[in-house]
């Protein structure tokens, strides 16, 4: 059986804890990712664009993206009217034969960024001129 010198045993074991290395229970501290970006913001509307009948209608915005909290102001033009404002995701209006055709203007923001949309209802009920 060979005999190694003390001095060589040592070397070996630094050579071993060098090519090894020391490993720590403490795990390392890793920094936090960023959080994704937002979504573009977009959104449709939802309800008639023609009406041939007196009555109560709605139309509803479907919003997608943005930073997930959804704030709308919808804006009403009726012929020979004020504009009317509502906010909320539903819009409820009540339209006569004298209404005229609407248009119905709405913003939607989240976060820092905002879409505009309107869109054209007919109002048929005395009928339509084509």
């Amino acid at each position: 059986m060979r005999h190694f010198p003390l001095a060589a045993l040592h070397a070996c074991t630094a050579c071993a804890v060098l090519l090894i290395g020391c490993q720590s229970a403490v795990a390392p501290v890793q920094p936090t990712p960023p959080p994704p970006p937002a979504q573009s913001l977009s959104f449709e509307i939802s309800g008639p664009s023609q009406i041939d009948a007196s009555g109560s209608f709605s139309w509803e915005a479907i919003a997608f993206g943005g930073s997930g909290e959804y704030q709308y102001l919808w804006e009403v033009t009726r012929p020979g009217q004020q504009i009317t404002t509502n906010t909320g995701r539903k819009l409820s209006l009540l339209v006569t034969d004298t209404d005229g055709d609407l248009v119905l203007r709405l913003t939607v923001t989240s976060g820092d960024q905002s879409r505009v949309q309107s869109l054209s209802v007919s109002n048929c009920i005395g009928g339509c001129r084509r």
